[in-house]
């Protein structure tokens, strides 16, 4: 039975399932191996499937995501099932693969095998070299390719223990009936910034439209100072979003990682090295010159983690702003008085070329 065929998953890690994190997942009936040989901690050789896809899901729930199936270009030559083929970084770092094709001929899924004492272990060291295979294929080959989900497979009875993949989201709209939105002008970019963090399957792209959303939170609350200020309004502005040590740990980080972070501000700073090793890529530290490897699994799992809460963070900061703003009646929209379009006047409310400055 493989996972994905499977109807109901629960979360391994990390406790909350946050969309945009990595998460992994299992059938109820597989909690107890897993917790027995994280247990014993027997090191042993663990079979990762790697499935392959042109885009993540980013939409739906786990068990439909885990059923989905990859799209790509990538295709295995008969009579080759499987096809397998290394990795060579020289002296003996070598990494054997096995790609096995379905009846077609397209790349199924590529097996690796890795030594672990913990399976949770396996998961995140099989990423970074099922990640360097594609790299090199991509540079010869320019196609999209990535990994969907890595599926881990039980030592006792070859089934699918654990699944990993990006945590889609969830939740949806049902809309109408509906007159119209107002937009706030000096929201809007955030706005932007937002949905561009929600679509990308990059926790690194991610990371810095969380951050940039942050840094906005704060040019924003000096605008609606200011805007208090006009009009006397003895309001109190809405203070940093407030982080428990029990939040991060939900969202999966470490006790340490927690340490002195109480707001929104406090992680922000904690996590200035994260997004300055990406935003630069090459940076200078005290032990010389580092940089991202954006392949591996540990730097991946931090930054999808990271990426997350910075994201959640930076759009409450942001929201409390717009709500206390539509509260206290600071609005902001320009061109004098605002007039209400109605249905039988819509062609009136077309996009103009002429006000783009174009013909």
């Amino acid at each position: 039975m493989n996972l994905a065929g499977g109807n109901i998953v629960v979360s391994v890690f990390p406790d909350m399932p946050t969309p945009g994190a990595l998460g992994a997942f299992t059938r109820p009936e597989k909690i107890n191996e897993i917790q027995e040989l994280e247990k014993i901690k027997t090191s042993r050789l663990w079979e990762i499937r790697a499935f392959i896809s042109d885009h993540v899901p980013l939409a739906g729930n786990p068990p439909d995501t885990l059923k989905e199936t990859g799209h790509h270009f990538l295709h295995v030559n008969p009579p080759e099932n499987p096809l397998w083929i290394y990795l060579h970084a020289g002296g003996r770092r070598a990494v054997y693969y096995g790609l096995f094709n379905d009846a077609n001929g397209k790349l199924d899924y590529i097996v690796v095998k890795v030594q672990s004492a913990l399976p949770s272990n396996a998961l995140l060291l099989a990423r970074g070299p099922i990640n360097a295979l594609l790299d090199v294929m991509v540079r010869n080959y320019p196609m999209p390719l990535l990994i969907h989900r890595l599926d881990l497979m039980s030592p006792t009875d070859g089934d699918v223990l654990v699944s990993e993949c990006l945590i889609p989201e969830p939740r949806g709209v049902s809309i109408g009936p509906l007159g119209g939105i107002v937009q706030a002008t000096p929201f809007a970019p955030y706005d932007a910034l937002y949905r561009e963090g929600l679509t990308s399957h990059s926790p690194f792209y991610r990371l810095i439209c969380g951050w940039k959303m942050y840094e906005g939170s704060g040019k924003i609350r000096g605008i609606v100072r200011k805007e208090c200020q006009l009009r006397n309004l003895p309001a109190k502005l809405p203070a940093d979003p407030t982080i428990t040590t029990e939040d991060l740990r939900q969202l999966g980080f470490s006790p340490e990682f927690s340490t002195g972070i109480t707001c929104a501000r406090d992680l922000f700073e904690k996590l200035r090295e994260t997004r300055n090793a990406i935003s630069h890529f090459l940076i200078e530290t005290d032990e010389g010159e580092s940089m991202v490897y954006v392949a591996d699994g540990g730097q991946l799992r931090h930054y999808s983690a990271s990426a997350a809460a910075m994201l959640h963070y930076s759009h409450q900061a942001l929201e409390d702003l717009r709500l206390f703003s539509v509260q206290n009646g600071i609005h902001f929209w320009g061109g004098g008085s605002m007039i209400l379009p109605m249905p039988q006047n819509r062609d009136q409310f077309a996009v103009r070329a002429s006000d783009y400055g174009l013909i």
